[in-house]
């Protein structure tokens, strides 16, 4: 064990289980959710009774600085954050008792969207309204200065299965949109492979910006149109590969496929500038004639060469 290891574990640090109170406030009730860096526990508040989603450090990282800095800029940027798609943050501190960081946020309970699409393909006006509702939130993200980077099925939740609630509640690698924001394995790939834009793996000089949560969301859309992703992974050459090109969108709801085939396109220049963008294409709007298409084009460009991503928008 090197030296830096053994700074990362002290006596004082402490294993959690259901019953264990946190700061005086909160008492874990069940463990939900287990990661490479953390625990997620579905806990109360000691005296009010109301749930809540509470993110620990585990003990080997909780004397890591650079983990207790990312959690600090999580908890800093998404405590300010209010948008109601997007999980609300109430608490960050280090508990005495345990000697281990935390985050306390609001829980979220009903079915992730994976859940829900392994009963099939939903119908095209939901996904409409449940692209508007997730668009509009990470537009929100992006504007409080944060990327998201992990956006799949499984971190969106629809309350009661309606698209029109659902929330996004996993930013656990939530970066900064500066220059040098890092995530919690640094500057390096974070993700889901089957749902991570192409600069996410390196191609146009790996520069991840908003339109890498764009590339994401239109993955999502078109495993909720579909009834089941579409298939993204493989070797790590099929992994790239496959990103190279807009994948296969023939057997999706045509009235769709010109949005998603813009977010999807691999030279994140050629996707929307921004997530307002499309928000803004998909909002309701109860008079027909007012109502904005359900499509958006690639953006025209200049061809240019040296595949360089584009700049994050200002």
């Amino acid at each position: 064990m090197s030296a830096d290891d053994k700074t990362r574990i002290s006596p004082d640090v402490a294993s959690t289980a259901v019953g264990t109170q946190l700061s005086g406030i909160y008492e874990l009730d069940e463990r939900i959710a287990f990661g490479g860096m953390g625990e997620v526990y579905r806990g109360h508040n000691i005296q009010t009774g109301d749930h809540v989603a509470i993110k620990i450090v585990l003990p080997e990282f909780a004397r890591d600085q650079t983990i207790l800095s990312l959690f600090r800029k999580e908890a800093s940027i998404l405590n300010h954050l209010s948008h109601d798609a997007v999980v609300r943050y109430h608490v960050f501190t280090i508990d005495p008792g345990i000697g281990r960081p935390y985050l306390a946020m609001e829980f979220v309970d009903g079915q992730s969207l994976f859940d829900i699409m392994r009963r099939g393909p939903m119908p095209t006006e939901d996904v409409r309204k449940l692209c508007h509702r997730l668009a509009s939130g990470l537009s929100a993200v992006h504007q409080a200065g944060a990327i998201h980077r992990d956006l799949s099925p499984d971190n969106i939740i629809l309350p009661g299965g309606r698209v029109d609630r659902a929330k996004i509640i996993d930013f656990g690698i939530a970066r900064s949109a500066t220059v040098g924001g890092e995530t919690l394995i640094g500057g390096k790939f974070a993700g889901k492979y089957n749902y991570v834009s192409p600069e996410q793996l390196g191609l146009y000089s790996g520069d991840v910006s908003e339109q890498s949560d764009i590339y994401s969301l239109g993955l999502v859309l078109a495993a909720a149109l579909r009834g089941k992703p579409i298939d993204m992974s493989g070797s790590q050459f099929e992994i790239v590969e496959k990103r190279r090109t807009v994948p296969d969108l023939s057997d999706i709801d045509a009235d769709f496929r010109g949005i998603v085939e813009a977010m999807l396109q691999p030279d994140p220049q050629d996707r929307p500038i921004r997530m307002a963008d499309i928000a803004r294409a998909t909002r309701d709007d109860t008079d027909e004639e007012t109502r904005p298409p359900t499509s958006i084009t690639p953006r025209d460009r200049t061809p240019r060469t040296g595949g360089t991503a584009a700049p994050a928008p200002k």
